[in-house]
């Protein structure tokens, strides 16, 4: 107690001193002045950072993440057991994930990302106005980061080799019906990025990328029904054409 009223004190007498020196006064008002000026800048950039942060593109697909944190049991996990489940032995209950979405595989220091985002983005916000669905469902999409670092994390492996080593099948199922998807067909898809996902190999593992799942009467697969690793397209519109085109197996995702 002692000790806090001798800080009162002092703070006290400072306070009477400014009062009683009347010249002091405009000084520190000034100095506040300067002060606030000097600040700005500062406040100014930080806000646009925080901004850009808002806006970026890791921030866009961390809206649509299924993290790796927990391993087998990771939210990743659990969404890849259920589309291989509902594969082989359909029950027809959505509720969770949906009965039609993207699942699309990223990472942050990923250039074709980037322009993959706009596409997605300019989508959403035009879905089932600007570009119609055949079966007027939702935009869905998850997002699978492929360079989260979670406690699994080491120095030899990261999470999600970690996944891929846990669901090989997943991505050797998913491959298998991609040879035979009017897309490959049609000449779109390169036989080496597709061997590189059948064979779960991490170190050819392109980002992104693209799962179409659709479990819909309309879908010529149940489950993983497409899969490319890019989205092209000029500018916003027609990265968003192409994958309105995916969604409703259409244009280079449809029959000639």
């Amino acid at each position: 107690m002692a000790v806090l009223a001798a800080i009162g004190a002092f703070f006290k007498r400072i306070w009477t001193w400014i009062k009683d020196t009347a010249w002091v006064q405009p000084l520190l008002i000034v100095g506040v002045i300067f002060a606030v000026m000097f600040s700005i800048p500062s406040i100014v950039d930080g806000i646009e950072s925080l901004a850009d942060d808002l806006n970026s593109d890791e921030a866009y697909y961390t809206r649509f993440q299924q993290s790796l944190v927990d391993g087998e049991d990771s939210e990743a996990d659990r969404l890849t057991r259920w589309i291989l489940e509902e594969q082989e032995n359909p029950t027809g209950n959505y509720d969770q994930y949906g009965e039609k979405f993207f699942l699309m595989y990223v990472s942050q220091s990923c250039a074709s990302c980037a322009e993959a985002r706009t596409g997605f983005e300019y989508l959403e916000n035009n879905f089932n106005t600007m570009f119609v669905t055949n079966d007027g469902l939702p935009f869905k999409m998850y997002t699978i980061f492929t360079d989260e670092v979670t406690d699994e994390t080491t120095s030899n492996e990261s999470a999600f080799v970690k996944y891929m080593n846990r669901n090989p099948y997943f991505f050797e199922s998913a491959a298998s019906d991609a040879y035979n998807s009017e897309y490959y067909i049609n000449g779109f898809i390169n036989d080496s990025d597709l061997q590189a996902m059948e064979s779960a190999d991490p170190e050819n593992f392109l980002t992104p990328t693209v799962l179409l799942v659709d479990f819909t009467e309309k879908s010529p697969v149940q489950g993983v029904s497409e899969v490319f690793f890019g989205v092209t397209g000029d500018d916003n519109y027609s990265k968003a054409q192409f994958l309105i085109d995916c969604w409703n197996h259409d244009g280079d995702f449809g029959q000639d």
